[in-house]
């Protein structure tokens, strides 16, 4: 029951952002669409904010644990096709704005998990300075040609997005694959 009234709400907000801008839904809105009360959103997310967010949280880790993917490369490949399949979910929440924008969540989310991965390879050892400061300019550039290549900017494929985006990744940090 849990997980079906969170989908529900995941749902709702994916059908709403397809619809309308991201600026123009609520808590209410989302929550009428999924057939809950507001109390039962609140429930699970904090706002709209944290519905928007989860997807790609939910999307990054279903493809981090996929067993087809083995690399970096292979993720991107993943997460850009997932984006042309999700093309205007994806699209509505990259127009968010502002401190909680998607693309804010993206660059941190995806950051986090590149640490995760760095770190249990290493047997717990963390990321030296260097490489903080390469996987900061790596993620924040990931995010905004992510959200360039959503919008039609990139005139590339699937496959040569992430192909270059591996080429572009910090050497000392790409070979740290679970």
């Amino acid at each position: 029951m849990v997980r079906r009234t969170k989908f529900a709400i995941v749902e709702a907000f994916n059908t709403l952002i397809e619809r309308k801008p991201f600026e123009d839904i609520s808590v209410v809105d989302i929550a009428r669409e999924a057939d809950v009360s507001k109390a039962t959103f609140y429930r699970y997310f904090k706002d709209k904010y944290d519905v928007m967010n989860y997807n790609y949280k939910h999307m990054l880790d279903e493809a981090i644990d996929a067993p087809t993917i083995t690399n970096y490369r292979d993720l991107y490949a993943r997460l850009f096709s997932l984006g042309e399949t999700k093309l205007r979910r994806i699209s509505g929440a990259l127009r968010s704005q502002g401190a909680n924008s998607f693309e804010s969540y993206i660059y941190a989310y995806s950051r986090s998990k590149v640490e995760e991965i760095t770190r249990a390879n290493r047997q717990g050892a963390g990321l030296s300075p260097a490489e903080d400061l390469q996987l900061d300019v790596f993620c924040y550039g990931i995010s905004y040609m992510y959200k360039e290549w959503i919008k039609g900017h990139y005139d590339v494929t699937v496959d040569e997005a992430a192909d270059k985006l591996f080429e572009m990744m910090p050497a000392t940090l790409r070979a740290y694959w679970a």
